[in-house]
């Protein structure tokens, strides 16, 4: 299911309804905001929710809790030049000014997420040095190969293990135009920071709390705001994707290695 389609089955679902007392444009802002929650309910065994009942229980989401800020981050890599963290990157201009959308066609995509993941599976060895029994997926949509008109974004997945334990990094890429609020719905739980600039696009960092989710979950992640409009995303988890979650105390990648990857100019549409 891809974001216009949500986007669309929510105003379908109340075009004959009286006026609203809310905007479907911000449920669709928490729909956004539930794609990474969504890989956390997959890997739980929870099924898609459809359109039709998105509509009615997006609301709900509105009001839930906001997530817990993890603290100690690690440094930013030393390839991107710092500046001093901030506790919200609300002061960020993007998207860029004139920003030029471009649009692929699925077989597009498909050659483009091929290459990412020879890409990945070339380098992840050397970027993820503490880390044994590498496995890096096919990139796709909502599904590994799935592809489609309009897309806006691929997503992979890489598995990992270290000291026994195996855990999971989504590398998530966007078209340029294709994420213009991702700032906003990212970090609508103030949990981000800038922690530095890499040719002339913003990286940003943040943490979150998945407990409501999967018990004891998190998410590390790292932006890169590409001066074109593109996004790269490269989120950590502390537990395997696949299967039934079994969280650890930790994420064994530090935000150091996120941004190796964010910034990579090999990942990236």
């Amino acid at each position: 299911m891809s974001e216009e389609d949500v986007r669309g089955g929510l105003r379908d679902a109340v075009a004959e309804e009286p006026p609203l007392d809310f905007d479907p444009d911000a449920l669709v802002t928490v729909a956004r905001q539930q794609v990474r929650r969504r890989r956390a309910l997959m890997a739980a065994g929870a099924a898609t929710v459809a359109v039709a009942v998105a509509a009615v229980a997006l609301p709900v989401a509105l009001g839930r809790p906001p997530a817990q800020v993890e603290a100690g981050q690690q440094s930013s890599s030393a390839a991107a030049s710092t500046t001093t963290a901030t506790p919200t990157p609300s002061h960020i201009d993007w998207p860029p000014p004139n920003v030029q959308p471009v649009h692929y066609t699925p077989d597009e995509l498909r050659d483009r997420g091929r290459q990412m993941t020879l890409h990945l599976r070339k380098i992840a060895p050397s970027v993820l040095s503490n880390a044994t029994g590498i496995d890096v997926s096919e990139f796709g949509g909502e599904a590994t190969g799935e592809y489609y008109e309009n897309q806006t974004s691929v997503n992979g997945t890489l598995n990992f293990t270290v000291d026994g334990a195996v855990y999971s990094v989504v590398v998530q890429v966007w078209v340029p135009g294709g994420a213009d609020d991702l700032l906003t719905t990212a970090c609508a739980e103030k949990t981000c920071q800038q922690i530095g600039e890499q040719d002339g696009g913003p990286l940003v960092a943040g943490v979150e709390d998945l407990n409501q989710f999967v018990a004891g979950g998190k998410i590390s992640a790292v932006y890169h705001l590409r001066k074109n409009g593109s996004v790269v995303e490269i989120a950590a988890y502390n537990y395997q994707l696949d299967g039934t979650p079994k969280t650890m105390s930790t994420i064994p990648v530090s935000q150091k290695q996120l941004t190796r990857l964010a910034i990579d100019p090999d990942l990236g549409l």
